[in-house]
């Protein structure tokens, strides 16, 4: 017995061997098996008040909406959670910036209290944090409304009453301090997260080879876990599982991480830099990470964003040493809109203009100022006078309204005193002139003083709104400048469009803080129609709205029309109806139903009664069905006032129900061009190009066909698909905190931030987004190919395909001009270097048509199309990645900037097999085999043993039996190894030793 365990001792690696022979036979795939190779496979400045002095902002303006109810104790929560985050906004900025004045807006429906003062320059409209509720239930989650690319302000940051007055709601995001400071991030300086967002990668190939997970700084160490916290799964290219994440050790030290990761993890107190500089250790910014940060900021870390920024800049606000970094609180109260509409009387004004004019003013006075509402009327010339004080709107006091509208136009031009005598007008109110509104509107160019430069300095100091209208080509180019200074919006009407009707309304919807009571635009056009003949059009009406529903129709000549309506089941509405008024004073024509619209198409036939061609304007207006509901609204605006090419114009539109995203809807624009033409443009919500976002209801465009020096207006039409079309509950227009999954709640909280869609059925709406200017004699013309294509921001490539020896890499295509058009060629390059490569694009290996197994560089896709290569990459193997990058070019030899870095692992990260139980069953044959052999070997040495007992027995003798072995020149065994030889391997009768091998054989 002791000879064998010598023999299985000294001979285990042939045992193990055969073992691992049977083992691999197990594991070879039949002919019907999957392989486990893959084979070949510059925008517009926020109109905020806000500006950084001495290390302090100054009027931070945090406004409470109407529709939340009255309560004394948010006003409190409000100071202490703002005291907090001064403080750790100083620290956070390395004592570089505190709140130092906030002042708080306090709806018009609460209670007067001594401590409020009255309203100045402060709106809802243009307020730095809204306070609201929720729309549709969807949750309490704090967010930034932020459209605008990388080192541009956002919009407005949003919380919810709840949010501020119930920790353990709040308590899921983390401390109040550093959520605040997160969303200012977001929306003072323009970065974005560093945490990887639903439906983006949460690992991926770091410049080394390894698997990473998407984290701003990787001193912050963690685990690979599944949400439910089991151990992830890896597939062969060494990526986990899709729902694998990224478990941090929220309590380990060496880290101080960025606030724009997860705000939450108590060891995160600054914003990541580009080197590791500072006080803080552990903040190096991970440029690798394929987050938003480093996609739509280049690479940048936060710290390189802020320090660009107009706050920071140039040394701006160095650190400071304050002992108590805290804000002083003013509290004021909003009062009624008080409106003053200055209208320019000049004699270039009679005729049809002053007819629009008209009739818009009518319409506004009957049908769009809410009763209780202030209105003062002003004309101007080449001097100006009052023709209407601020006055109450109701059912008493239009028709006085009305008939105080100017009738005749004659003289010449002074804006500036038009606007001297509204200023006058708001002053006269109990409630002085701030937060007052004026509405200016001419066709002229300024000929008399005082001109709109002299009145500047008052308008500024004044805190009032100022919204131009620009009728024709002609109008003063500085008539946008009063819009500019006092955070108003300006317009453009041209003859032909129905801008004026659609500006009045748009402006009464902006300066309506409670979504519910919204009117909204279904149907807006402006026609020809000839004589004697009749136009017929449709609108929808959808479930969605209906109260309130109003036709409004303006007409040229004095002769008239008549209008023919019929809703859905086919009842008429004409001029024999109740709903039906005529008002040949104006103009117009009005059809207001008494019952809420039925759901449906809805047709109308215009019939002209004039000899002659007639203009007739057409609009049709709704509110939502259901009184306190929340209808689907559209807004547009673009991103710039003012454009000198090459700078990228955009323009938003966002669709949405209150703050619920509406997604997949087909939103188009058509922009009107100083030479008369119009140019249609079709917006995306698809997170490319001009899009910052995808599904987050607004749908974005690049303006980049110029056709003159001059005014460019807007007006957007937005159309669901009835099929695909939805409300997005549990989404948010806009980007907001991550949750603490780890937060545990002292009381049942319920979550309603999952996404659910809600189709929305058919709808259409209409909205007009204003007008900018291009001011550049050489580069207005869009005579010259001034635009590259876009950059490209959502470059993936995947791991090197070990084999094959491939990288798939996918993008989407940009356009010749950005996003419009399509690009001439394609330029990748390819590299091991991630730094190298980010510096300098050129230092990288040019991959040609001769390294692709797939793609076509000199062929691109048109714009918004996926585009795939598959390259052909060295055979090697090893602890690196490949990094890829690639450029567009025009017809016009144009380049776009270098696209976002994707890296593809060259590490062989393949497994034999790649589930548990076949893995199991291969380790139990081997198992099995290695005991049998054991087995056989023990029972071949008893019977030897029995032989060498019976070894004076003369039946056997022992054989040598040449075999094919090598031989050592002798037929007889080594002298000495005879009994050595009755020792050895016995299988079926035969020994080997010795490369020998011999047979007991019977006498």
């Amino acid at each position: 017995m002791a000879s064998c365990i010598h023999f299985i001792s000294s001979n285990l690696p042939r045992i193990l061997l055969i073992g691992l022979y049977s083992f691999a036979i197990y594991l070879t795939p039949s002919s019907t098996a999957q392989s486990n190779d893959s084979g070949n496979s510059a925008q517009k400045d926020t109109r905020s008040l806000v500006t950084l002095q001495n290390n302090g902002y100054t009027n931070l303006v945090i406004a409470i909406n109407e529709r939340v109810p009255e309560d004394p104790n948010l006003i409190t929560r409000i100071k202490q959670i703002f005291e907090s985050t001064s403080k750790f906004l100083y620290k956070a900025t390395n004592q570089r910036a505190y709140f130092n004045d906030i002042r708080i807006i306090i709806p018009e429906s609460w209670s007067d209290s001594d401590t409020y003062q009255p309203i100045q320059n402060e709106r809802y409209d243009i307020s730095d944090v809204r306070i609201d509720l929720p729309s549709d239930n969807f949750g309490d989650l704090p967010y930034t409304n932020k459209p605008t690319p990388c080192g541009v302000p956002g919009l407005y940051i949003h919380l919810t009453p709840n949010y501020l007055t119930d920790d353990d709601i709040a308590g899921k995001f983390g401390d109040y301090d550093r959520v605040l400071v997160h969303e200012w991030g977001h929306y003072r300086w323009g970065v974005f997260d560093e945490y990887p967002l639903p439906g983006m990668s949460h690992f991926y190939a770091a410049s080394n080879g390894d698997i990473e997970a998407v984290r701003c700084v990787l001193a912050i160490p963690g685990v690979p876990a599944t949400e439910a916290g089991e151990a992830c799964r890896y597939n062969n290219n060494g990526l986990p599982d899709a729902n694998c994440r990224f478990v941090d050790d929220r309590f380990a030290d060496g880290y101080t991480g960025s606030l724009m990761y997860k705000q939450f993890l108590p060891r995160i107190t600054t914003f990541c830099e580009a080197d590791p500089i500072g006080p803080y250790v552990g903040n190096v910014h991970n440029r690798e990470a394929p987050n938003r940060q480093n996609i739509l900021c280049d690479g940048r870390s936060i710290w390189e964003v802020l320090l660009d920024h107009v706050d920071f800049k140039d040394n701006a606000n160095p650190p400071s040493d304050m002992e108590d970094p805290l804000p002083t609180f003013t509290l004021v109260k909003k009062y009624n809109t008080r409106l003053v509409l200055v209208l320019d009387m000049s004699g270039s004004m009679e005729g049809e203009r002053l007819r629009q004019l008209r009739q818009a003013a009518s319409n506004l006075i009957l049908n769009i100022l809410r009763d209780g509402e202030e209105l003062g009327i002003v004309s101007f010339s080449g001097g100006s006078r009052i023709l209407a004080y601020l006055t109450v709107v109701g059912d008493d006091t239009k028709d006085d309204l009305l008939n105080k509208l100017p009738s005749r136009a004659d003289g010449a031009t002074s804006i500036g005193a038009g606007v001297a005598r509204g200023l006058e007008v708001l002053k006269s109110s109990s409630n002085g002139v701030a937060g007052g509104r004026m509405l200016v509107i001419t066709d002229g160019d300024e000929n008399t003083a005082p001109y709109i430069a002299d009145i500047l300095n008052n308008v500024k100091a004044s805190g009032i709104r100022i919204d131009t209208i620009a009728i024709g080509t002609e109008a003063s180019q500085e008539l946008e400048v009063l819009a500019a200074v006092t955070g108003g919006t300006s317009y453009y009407h041209t003859n032909t469009s129905n801008t004026l009707n659609e500006a009045f309304g748009e402006l009464t919807r902006n300066s309506q803080d409670d979504s519910t009571k919204v009117t909204v635009d279904l149907y807006s056009k402006s026609v020809d129609i000839a004589p004697a003949a009749r136009y017929q059009d449709i609108f929808l009406v959808d479930s969605n709205i209906g109260r309130n529903t109003q036709f409004n129709f303006g007409y040229s000549l004095d002769e008239g029309v008549d209008v023919i309506v019929t809703s859905p089941s086919g009842s008429i509405i004409d001029k024999s109806s109740a709903e039906y008024s005529k008002d040949d004073r104006f103009g117009s024509l009005q059809i207001k139903l008494e019952e809420i619209a039925e759901v449906g198409e809805w047709k109308f036939e215009i019939e002209n009664l004039a000899s002659e061609e007639q203009l007739v304007t057409v609009t049709v207006q709704s509110q939502s069905r259901e009184e306190g509901d929340e209808p689907i609204v559209t807004n547009a605006r673009w991103g710039l006032d003012d454009v000198t090419p090459p700078d990228n114009q955009m323009l938003y539109v966002t669709v949405a129900k209150g703050y619920t995203p509406v997604i997949n809807t087909q939103v188009e624009a058509s922009v009107a061009m100083p030479s008369g033409d119009d140019v249609r443009l079709v917006l995306e919500d698809n997170g490319i190009g001009a899009d910052i976002t995808s599904n987050d209801g607004i749908y974005s465009t690049f303006f980049t066909e110029f056709g003159g020096i001059g005014r460019y207006s807007v007006q957007v039409n937005v159309q669901s698909d009835a099929s695909n079309t939805y409300i997005a509950s549990g989404s948010i227009v806009g980007i907001g905190a991550v949750v603490d999954p780890d937060f545990v709640s002292s009381k049942q909280v319920e979550d309603n931030t999952q996404t659910r869609h809600v189709s929305t059925g058919v709808f259409q709406r209409i909205t007009n987004g204003g007008s900018f200017t291009c001011n550049s004699q050489d580069d207005c013309t869009g005579t010259k190919d001034i635009y590259p294509p876009s950059r490209i921001t959502d470059l993936v490539a995947d791991s090197v395909h070990i084999g094959s020896f491939t990288v798939e890499i996918t993008f989407t295509a940009p356009g010749d001009d950005l996003t419009n058009g399509k690009a001439t060629y394609y330029e990748i390059r390819m590299g091991t270097n991630f730094t190298q490569l980010y510096e300098d694009f050129a230092a990288g290996d040019n991959i040609t048509e001769l390294h692709l197994v797939e793609g076509d560089l000199a062929t691109p896709k048109p714009s918004g199309s996926r585009e795939l290569f598959v390259i052909k990459v060295p055979e090697i193997i090893g602890d690196f990645s490949y990094v890829f990058a690639v450029v567009a070019f025009d017809d016009g030899g144009n380049q776009s900037p270098r696209s976002n870095l994707a890296t593809s692992t060259a590490r062989d990260y393949r497994k034999p097999i790649s589930y548990l139980l076949p893995v199991l069953l291969g380790v139990g044959l081997f198992v099995l085999v290695v005991l049998l052999i054991i087995c056989i070997v023990f029972i071949a040495c008893r019977r030897s043993k029995r032989t060498e007992e019976d070894v004076e027995r003369p039946k056997t003798k022992t054989k040598v039996v040449t075999t094919s072995l090598p031989d050592n020149g002798n037929d007889t065994p080594k002298p000495g190894y005879e009994n050595e030889i009755r020792q050895g391997i016995v299988t079926a009768g035969i020994a080997i030793y010795d490369n020998r091998a011999y047979q007991n054989v019977s006498t």
